[in-house]
């Protein structure tokens, strides 16, 4: 079974911060890995992010990082400043990662969700290739402090520009470093892929990242998501990578307005995370 994990934000009940109790509870949940969120590492100081990866390391817990541009930092806009601040911002994660040992940060790398500018479906090519200038230069520094880049598909309600793996390979391979591939995810994959499957094999060694959630993002198990083809996919493609469960238990916060979430998904979330841990293991054990 690959490594799997579980999204920060599963866990919590409300805007306020608790990451040395959810890391507990992703150990007690019988996890590897937990992804923490990029933007809040950046809210903390150097001892603060210190002590939470330390915790995790003592648990025996893996971190990953899910990150985003912003408005004024976003390597796709149209005015160069952005873009610059967009290139600067994508390296801090990469030097905050590398300082915590996070070896993969992912999400939206060019553009902003459920940012539409107008005329957006004429000109997203132009807009990509003028973006990959920038990602390059991110990409150098990422590989530079040992961390990968795992730029997401998305799709079409949050993003413009890249929704499907084939998207994702084009820009990857334009852009040629060991120090980016793509990161895809089922909830994202339902809605944009023709074919979970065929997306998979199609990133291949490029794939460096993989979200799992079922349909209306409720933990694996629960929905309709097809895991015998995903999972026979990501074998079949060779991936040894990090299997991350980005589901979440329901609203709080600014959560459904920044995710669209506006009801309660688990009722036991601890007990619910590890029936899925234990779904998704017979799943792939299945494959043996």
């Amino acid at each position: 079974m690959n490594p799997t994990g579980i999204y920060y934000a599963f866990f919590a009940e409300s805007a306020e911060l608790d990451w040395h109790g959810w890391i507990e509870r992703a150990a007690r949940a019988g996890v590897d890995i937990l992804e923490c969120s990029g933007p809040q590492m950046l809210r903390l100081n150097a001892d603060e992010r210190g002590k939470i990866a330390r915790h995790a390391r003592a648990v025996g817990l893996e971190l990953t990082m899910a990150v985003c541009l912003t408005d004024s930092a976003d390597i796709s806009s149209d005015e160069q400043e952005v873009r610059n601040a967009g290139t600067q911002l994508l390296m801090d994660y990469a030097t905050i990662a590398s300082e915590m040992q996070i070896a993969v940060i992912g999400g939206i790398l060019t553009g902003v969700g459920k940012r539409f500018p107008q005329g957006i479906e004429r000109t997203r090519e132009f807009v990509l290739r003028r973006a990959m200038p920038y990602l390059q230069t991110a990409a150098r520094h990422a590989e530079k402090v040992g961390v990968t880049l795992a730029m997401e598909t998305v799709n079409r309600f949050e993003t413009p520009l890249l929704h499907t793996a084939q998207e994702a390979l084009d820009v990857v391979e334009a852009v040629n470093s060991p120090a980016l591939g793509i990161l895809l995810d089922t909830f994202h994959m339902n809605i944009e892929e023709r074919s979970f499957a065929a997306a998979i094999r199609l990133a291949g060694k490029r794939l460096v990242h993989f979200h799992v959630c079922e349909n209306d993002r409720s933990l694996p198990g629960q929905g309709h998501i097809p895991w015998k083809e995903i999972l026979a996919a990501l074998k079949t493609a060779g991936y040894q990578g990090r299997v991350v469960i980005e589901s979440l238990a329901g609203p709080y916060g600014n959560l459904p307005q920044r995710l669209n979430i506006w009801r309660t998904f688990c009722t036991e979330p601890d007990v619910e995370l590890t029936q899925s841990i234990r779904f998704l293991q017979a799943q792939w054990e299945a494959l043996q």
